[in-house]
């Protein structure tokens, strides 16, 4: 669609709850469902990290990308998101769970309806005219939004989420100190 190559990394580790090869089959196909290929979908447990892929190196591929998308179910608080966006990420997100909402609002991130689970309820979403026409949709808003965002997140991660802001707006009115103005 945009003319550019594609490969997505899933930083996956072993489930509990399924089977990796089951969870990366169903994957791979609903890659190749939407067009990519099946080179362009890696998974780094395929790599040799069957419990996880090291955090630095997670930092690392998000200054290796320029897009995070975290369709998660449900979330406390996406250190994740800050993470990416820090690295100049556009970042996609599930619009119906509350924290990715409130989070990426602050950062300017795109959002998406994916199924969620949040305070004692779940949400299904259905998509019309259909879920294939749906992601095309969002994909093309995506592209042409992508290049011109990157740098609006990576300021606003820098200045208010920054140690420095945090303390101001979180800890100090906490402590109620005026001497660290």
């Amino acid at each position: 669609m945009c003319g550019k190559s594609i490969k997505i990394i899933f930083c996956d580790f072993a489930s509990l709850d399924i089977d990796s090869k089951i969870y990366k089959n169903k994957i791979i196909n609903e890659g190749i469902k939407y067009g990519l290929n099946k080179n362009d979908i890696i998974f780094t447990s395929d790599y040799g990290y069957n419990n996880g892929f090291p955090r630095k190196a997670v930092i690392e591929l998000f200054g290796l990308s320029n897009l995070y998308i975290c369709p998660s179910f449900s979330e406390s608080f996406g250190l994740t998101i800050l993470e990416a966006a820090c690295k100049g990420n556009y970042l996609v997100l599930n619009k119906k769970v509350h924290a990715l909402e409130e989070l990426g609002k602050n950062l300017n991130a795109y959002f998406m309806n994916w199924d969620a689970k949040n305070n004692g309820y779940d949400t299904i979403e259905t998509y019309h005219p259909s879920e294939k026409q749906y992601y095309l949709d969002n994909a093309k808003k995506i592209i042409n939004n992508l290049f011109n965002s990157i740098l609006y997140s990576k300021t606003k991660v820098r200045t208010e989420y920054s140690n420095k802001a945090i303390f101001k707006k979180q800890i100090k009115p906490l402590l109620k100190l005026k001497k660290y103005d």
